[in-house]
């Protein structure tokens, strides 16, 4: 057993360069190489991906058409086409009627009402304290502020309408609000579940063009300028906070 065993002990002293090695070079990659070739690769795919949606993304662009630039004179008149000059309320409740008339089931309708209120006027553009009341609260309905974008003067008439129906009944009437003479803003819409039928109540504003107006953008306040050295300076209030008495 002695010469088997220093054989052994010869071979593997032979051989333990070679395991050095490869100890050495095993460490190297899983400490050194693996991390670096594992980013490699994450880069490159990442890379991949970007080149590939910046190429559907041109592509998406090439097929959109630009939009035309604004033009106020194409504006107004598809505004005048939409909005009538004409008091139109009554034309509108007669479509109202017609179209629920229309899709309700025979005998599956009940409590139709059909009601205008009051005609309102645009402020004047003259009232100091019609710029207030725009700014105010929301639910000024002669003040309210987006009426000041249009290139006219725009009234509205409230129409309320209510009835008990089937779903699709009030589905319709509000699919056909867009087929009315005039154009209506939707104020609210209200579908209450019932036995055996369903309350539909839609509050719209039916609008009115009037004379046109001058649309003039709102000045911005002046960016505040720090004062120079030699400018001259007011003395804080005692009564603010953190000032120094």
């Amino acid at each position: 057993m002695r010469p088997r065993a220093d054989g052994l002990g010869e071979t593997l002293e032979r051989l333990l360069p070679f395991f050095v090695f490869v100890a050495v070079v095993t460490a190297g990659w899983f400490w050194f190489l693996q991390p670096h070739f594992s980013a490699y690769l994450r880069t490159g795919a990442d890379a991949a991906a970007l080149e590939e949606r910046v190429r559907m993304l041109q592509q998406a662009a090439g097929r959109t058409s630009p939009e035309p630039a604004a033009d106020l004179e194409r504006t107004q008149g598809a505004f005048e086409k939409l909005v009538s000059a004409d008091d139109e309320v009554s034309e509108v409740a007669a479509a109202v009627a017609e179209t629920v008339l229309a899709n309700a089931p025979a005998g599956k309708l009940r409590s139709f009402v059909i009601d205008a209120g009051d005609h309102v006027s645009p402020p004047s553009r003259t009232d100091a304290g019609a710029a207030a009341s725009a700014v105010g609260g929301a639910g000024n309905d002669a003040g309210d502020p987006r009426l000041a974008l249009f290139p006219y003067a725009v009234s509205h008439t409230p129409l309320r309408v209510s009835f008990e129906s089937t779903f699709e009944a009030a589905g319709s009437l509000l699919w056909h609000l867009r087929d009315l003479p005039t154009v209506v803003e939707v104020r609210s819409a209200t579908l209450t579940r019932g036995h055996p039928l369903m309350k539909t109540e839609v509050v719209v504003r039916v609008l009115q063009r009037a004379e046109t107006v001058e649309v003039v953008p709102a000045a911005l306040p002046a960016a505040a300028v720090p004062p120079g050295p030699t400018a001259p300076r007011l003395a804080p209030s005692p009564s603010e906070a953190g000032v120094a008495r």
